[in-house]
């Protein structure tokens, strides 16, 4: 009798599956579908971190005073800017803003003083003309460019170097009698780069993070009953004033995120939206003389950095930094978006492909130590050291 008990036990089971033990595997499976995926592209992006080693070692022979910008907003450049001197030269002293750093490069004689530029009303100009006057060169590298250039021109001819993040700027500012104007966009700091494992709350399909211009909000507005159904986050300042907002607020964080979180959501997340804000806004820019935007925004290097699918609106020197349909891609209105995020979120390999490709190509080109490396040697010729 108990082996005829212990043979009903082994028997399969006939029992019809119910709806809900079927609701339970199809979940199952569509979730090991998705985490397979994600630690796949995550162990992809870090065998691209550890295949390109990056470059060590003093190159100059030089004592740098870092005068940091010192607000939330720059925290990442901050950081990536003194690091990336500290890899470079053989002393680098950094100050705040409210330093009394005049008298403290007056007792440490440093070979260049360089600013993160700042719009706060507290900009120290007269210590750089003291700094000057002291023989101790100086440079500014200007973080807003171009839509505040009616503060940035009342700037620069204080300083010896200026270096912007936007080409159209430099005819501008020497036609004010600077003799030394450079185009330098920022780069990242291959320390910081976020490629490790997120908790899935931070996982979406698409994610856009970035302060609510006007032309953004008109954007998003034409594609709202597209985005409302959709596995979306959306961050920034003031989405309040969508006129859809009601269809997306549940998508909305409408708060300030700082680099490192911003990191985890870019890597988190399968597409990443960079919509680049425009020179005509009144409201929030101070550029009366239009100059126009044609360099990328810093945001392109960071979501490239995060091993991410970059959709981004046409900036005409993208290309000088990365190749729209191999290390992103572009779109140049809300329904080609649209197009554009339906064929990514149904083709897996290629989207996860370029961004491998866009994560490679910013470990090598865009980093921190080679953007410095360009400035010191603009700054200071060609005598650099022997590299270690």
């Amino acid at each position: 009798m108990k082996a005829i008990r212990e043979r009903k036990k082994l028997r399969p089971s006939t029992a019809r599956p119910t709806p809900m033990n079927q609701d339970w595997e199809a979940g199952r499976r569509v979730g090991y579908s998705k985490g397979w995926s994600y630690g796949y592209h995550m162990g992809r992006c870090q065998r691209v971190v550890r295949d390109i080693p990056q470059e060590s070692g003093i190159l100059w022979d030089l004592k740098i005073m870092y005068v940091r910008a010192d607000g939330a907003p720059y925290v990442s450049l901050d950081g990536g800017i003194a690091d990336g001197l500290r890899k470079l030269v053989r002393e680098v002293i950094v100050v705040n803003p409210e330093d009394n750093f005049v008298r403290i490069a007056e007792e440490t004689r440093p070979d260049f003083v360089l600013m993160l530029f700042t719009l706060a009303p507290s900009f120290p100009v007269d210590k750089v003309q003291e700094l000057r006057s002291l023989g101790i060169r100086t440079a500014i590298w200007l973080s807003d460019d171009p839509y505040h250039t009616d503060h940035t021109i009342k700037i620069v001819p204080n300083y010896d170097f200026i270096f912007t993040l936007e080409s159209s700027c430099v005819d501008l500012y020497k036609s004010l009698g600077c003799n030394h104007v450079y185009y330098l966009p920022f780069g990242i700091n291959p320390d910081s780069t976020m490629i490790e494992h997120v908790p899935t709350s931070y996982r979406k399909d698409i994610c856009f993070i970035g302060t609510a211009f006007w032309n953004r909000v008109h954007f998003i507005d034409e594609i709202a009953d597209y985005l409302k159904d959709k596995d979306i986050m959306i961050n920034g300042f003031w989405w309040d004033r969508l006129r859809s907002y009601d269809k997306l607020a549940s998508k909305i964080q409408g708060y300030w995120l700082d680099p490192k979180e911003t990191a985890k959501h870019y890597h988190a997340s399968k597409i990443v939206i960079n919509l680049h804000r425009s020179i005509d806004d009144e409201s929030h820019n101070s550029n009366s003389r239009r100059i126009p935007a044609y360099s990328p925004n810093p945001r392109v290097i960071d979501i490239a950095a995060c091993g991410t699918l970059q959709l981004t609106d046409v900036r005409q020197e993208l290309s000088s930094l990365y190749t729209p349909g191999e290390e992103l891609d572009t779109f140049s209105s809300p329904q080609e978006l649209v197009a554009k995020i339906e064929y990514y979120l149904n083709h897996e390999e290629e989207r996860q492909r370029i961004a491998l490709k866009g994560l490679s190509r910013t470990l090598q080109e865009h980093t921190y130590r080679g953007r410095l490396h360009q400035m010191l040697t603009i700054m200071n010729g060609e005598s650099a050291i022997s590299k270690r």
